[in-house]
């Protein structure tokens, strides 16, 4: 592998490619969920659990993930990963029965779970450690496009087979990896600490330096945030066809939504550096209730709908996009992917439980704006824990190298 210097233009390219293979991989499922519910015979309860076997994997795969990165190279375990949820996808496409659709879509999990740190932390350590904030924030709008991407493909072709989105989502990472397997340089920060024998262990990374309070506000932040979109991105197709609107209207509304989310990457992005975070926190996460609210009460009005999709997007997704952009800031590179694994795993934490929640709720007979209208208070838990992290001493500093 190439000692030369990192080129951050060549390693931001290759990560948000990375990225929307991710957004594509992680959105499939939800919204390929109506096509073959029928197929295997999924009630609510059940299909809450096939989204949450991919999101369960997912938090292994980051903790795990993470911790690797920082020991063996963020660019192996990153090409790794890949490789993984594009074979376990292509395995989700191949699948005959409900209990390998679990299997496939937690070991489909456990691949996205190790890449996405990896991600965020390449992305990160390559350029100015001034523009980190801001290179983070802007590559996690790949994450949404990618999910826009499957959802325009739903539009675009409403008859297309179930398994075909999932060889899709499952031959592009594949093709990606071997592409990183001989353009993607390793992090120069890694170099340099591998060299000097630098390292961090897990207390260390997490809690060192006094930042146990801030790593705690982050991931109560993270994973109410996380609950609520994850809620949203699995279950809004069949909620919104519950409230009557037709199925393609429905592709349609969280097409919109996974847009809203991509371009809040770019807005926040411009946004990251910005001195007076608390206002920026107040005004993120009250606009993700205003906008669940106005979902919840919207009824047959397609254009409102999409009004409030979008904000949902722009809203939750850019929420999460500053998290992933703080912590970069609040752990030093020894140690800077398994905080950000750790902070992922707990956003995956939320991302099991929404779809469950949800799940639990439509079973109890909640229609489906009592299960919308359900994430507002949890959305203000998270608020609260945001306004507290933006007062920490860690947050707004330069990233550590």
């Amino acid at each position: 592998m190439t000692t030369k210097a990192t080129s951050p233009a060549l390693v931001f390219a290759l990560c948000f490619i990375a990225g929307l293979c991710e957004g594509y991989d992680l959105q499939s499922a939800g919204i390929a969920a109506p096509k073959f519910a029928p197929v295997f015979h999924l009630d609510p309860t059940h299909l809450g659990w096939v989204f949450s076997a991919s999101t369960f994997g997912l938090f292994i795969g980051a903790l795990t993930g993470g911790r690797l990165a920082d020991r063996i190279g963020r660019r192996s375990v990153l090409i790794a990963s890949m490789l993984i949820f594009g074979l376990f996808s292509i395995g989700t496409a191949l699948v005959t029965d409900t209990n390998s659709l679990l299997l496939m879509r937690f070991l489909t999990g456990l691949g996205l779970g190790g890449a996405m740190p990896n991600l965020i932390a390449l992305t990160a350590e390559a350029g100015k450690p001034e523009r980190a904030a801001m290179r983070v924030t802007m590559l996690s709008s790949a994450m949404p496009f990618g999910g826009f991407l499957v959802g325009a493909l739903m539009v675009a072709r409403p008859d297309i087979d179930w398994k075909t989105v999932f060889w899709i989502g499952g031959l592009a990472p594949i093709a990606v990896a071997a592409l990183m397997l001989f353009t993607l340089p390793e992090s120069d920060a890694f170099r340099h600490n591998r060299t000097h024998g630098i390292r961090a262990n897990i207390p260390e990374a997490l809690a060192g330096e006094k930042r146990l309070a801030s790593t705690l506000l982050m991931w109560t932040a993270a994973f109410f945030t996380s609950l609520a979109l994850y809620l949203l991105i699995n279950w809004l197709p069949s909620l919104l066809v519950s409230k009557g609107f037709l199925r393609p209207d429905a592709s349609k509304i969280i097409m919109v939504l996974t847009l809203g989310g991509a371009a809040s990457g770019f807005v926040f992005g411009a946004l990251a550096r910005v001195r007076r975070r608390g206002v920026l926190h107040l005004l993120t996460w009250l606009g993700m209730m205003a906008s669940v609210a106005g979902m919840a009460v919207v009824s047959h009005d397609i254009a409102l709908a999409c009004l409030a999709g979008f904000g949902i997007g722009f809203f939750l997704s850019g929420g999460g996009f500053l998290l992933y952009a703080l912590a970069t800031e609040l752990y030093p590179s020894a140690g800077r992917a398994t905080g950000l694994g750790f902070l992922v795993g707990a956003s995956r934490l939320g991302a099991v439980a929404g779809p469950l929640l949800a799940g639990v709720l439509l079973t109890a007979d909640r229609d489906a704006s009592e299960v919308m209208l359900s994430l507002v208070p949890l959305i203000a838990v998270a608020l609260v824990a945001a306004l507290f992290l933006s007062g920490g001493r860690h947050v707004g500093q330069t990233v550590a190298q």
